[in-house]
């Protein structure tokens, strides 16, 4: 029994041994980074701007990286934040992955600000774009534990007071359970969200999670009254044809924070992709709108408009 009591550490261990070294230049992404994930000292953290050393309340840490544009020097009140999908799809990588580097996710950063018009932060999640961390252990308490870590880190590091959190798909999953932890955030769009993993798995008849493991942080069966800031809006963004993340199972964590008292708005776009599932500049416009302060009737009159991709 002792054995079988070591045995989780063993493995954790084990993978966490398995890791790739931290890329500390300009090196494209690669496929290894994302399937092995990356392993990062505190020093060699240190060695790469912008990025912060994010230790979660249990203890983990990791290099998170991001790119930002439109503050005053290295300052802003207000900030878009987003967050992109997962990179692994399969067995292999998106296709893009590999054809990027950390200067082309500045430059990313700089054209969505000049789109915006608003301060924008670019924010990757563990084991991928350069943070270390492993991608595989996506949608597990972990991971957002290392995520609101990272944004405090970030907040404090900028001088930031509020924000409007966007993420697609699995950077919706980190959307919604920021939104338990935190009251600042006065605008979020969780997009095409993974908001509630067990839901999409059982949908699509699977007994776990497309990471292979069943402990997925479920975001809505955390959600509490009063946890919120004073003048949170939600607008949670999907594509109802939408096959990658049934738009079924993106609409629970609409009615859990409406019943919580939040300003939550259910918005239709059409995902610019085979599976109608991108819609990442959409809910990064969306979210724009809100930190401006258009009412929420203008940001439904603009989406009444057609959003897509």
């Amino acid at each position: 029994m002792k054995y079988l009591a070591v045995l989780p550490v063993f493995l954790a261990l084990a993978a966490h041994a398995q890791r790739v070294p931290f890329p500390t230049g300009d090196a494209h992404f690669t496929a290894e980074q994302a399937s092995r994930g990356v392993q990062a000292t505190e020093q060699e953290c240190a060695k790469v701007s912008p990025a912060v050393w994010a230790r979660a309340a249990g203890g983990a840490a990791e290099c998170i990286r991001y790119w930002f544009a439109g503050f005053d020097g290295d300052r802003a009140k207000s900030v878009v934040v987003y967050m992109p999908g997962d990179q692994l799809v399969g067995s292999g990588v998106d296709p893009s992955y590999t054809r990027r580097r950390p200067s082309d996710m500045q430059k990313i950063a700089h054209q969505m600000q000049t789109k915006l018009g608003t301060p924008f932060l670019l924010l990757t999640r563990p084991g991928i774009f350069g943070s270390s961390g492993t991608h595989r252990e996506r949608r597990r308490e972990p991971e957002a534990r290392l995520m609101q870590a990272a944004v405090d880190a970030i907040k404090q590091k900028h001088g930031i007071e509020e924000f409007a959190l966007v993420g697609q798909s699995g950077g919706g999953h980190t959307v919604a359970s920021l939104l338990g932890w935190r009251q600042d955030i006065a605008c979020a769009v969780p997009t095409s969200a993974v908001s509630s993993p067990r839901a999409r798995w059982e949908v699509k008849g699977f007994k776990r999670d497309l990471t292979g493991f069943s402990d997925s942080y479920e975001p809505v069966e955390h959600l509490q009254p009063g946890a919120f800031h004073p003048k949170l809006r939600v607008f949670v963004l999907g594509d109802p044809r939408d096959s990658n993340t049934p738009w079924e199972t993106q609409q629970p964590l609409a009615r859990k924070l409406k019943s919580l008292g939040v300003a939550t708005e259910l918005v239709e776009g059409e995902g610019a992709d085979g599976e109608r599932h991108h819609l990442g500049a959409s809910g990064q416009l969306l979210g724009a709108l809100c930190l401006k302060g258009a009412t929420t009737k203008e940001i439904l009159d603009v989406a009444a408009k057609g959003l897509k991709g």
